[in-house]
């Protein structure tokens, strides 16, 4: 027989009574239990995420909510290859790191970012007197 787990970590909830309340968390990871994330009519395809048409579907999809058709679903629990965040820190990544976005496909990188950079350190060193002898 399959075995309800979380829907945030994989962890077995074969410890957690039936039927999961409100206030149940993962025992492993701590998110509610009680969500539309591990229900049986979560559906992510459609408006509103829910296929049961009596319902009100909470904004919130991984968080509890008080849905009386609420129904755990065995395989809720989707491994992720990559998060927002890795996404957003490899955008952030590239912003900040100017010679390597600006490269062509041969890797060379862009020479009017280099006379920028020359410009900006030359701006800098006559603004606090770098250079001087004196």
């Amino acid at each position: 027989m399959a075995e309800i787990v979380c829907w945030n970590c994989g962890a077995s909830l074969a410890e957690i009574p039936r039927p999961i309340s409100r206030h149940a968390n993962c025992p492993a990871c701590f998110e509610d239990l009680h969500c539309c994330r591990l229900c049986r009519h979560f559906a992510p395809g459609i408006t509103g995420q829910c296929e049961d048409e009596r319902t009100d579907p909470p904004i919130h999809k991984e968080t509890a909510n008080f849905c009386d058709y609420f129904r755990p679903v065995f395989g809720a629990y989707r491994e992720r290859t990559g998060t927002k965040r890795d996404a957003a820190r490899a955008r952030l990544d590239a912003l900040f790191d100017a010679p390597e976005a600006a490269s062509d496909n041969a890797g060379h990188s862009a020479p009017e970012v280099s006379s920028k950079e020359e410009e900006a350190r030359a701006k800098l060193d006559a603004l606090f007197g770098k250079g001087d002898d004196s």
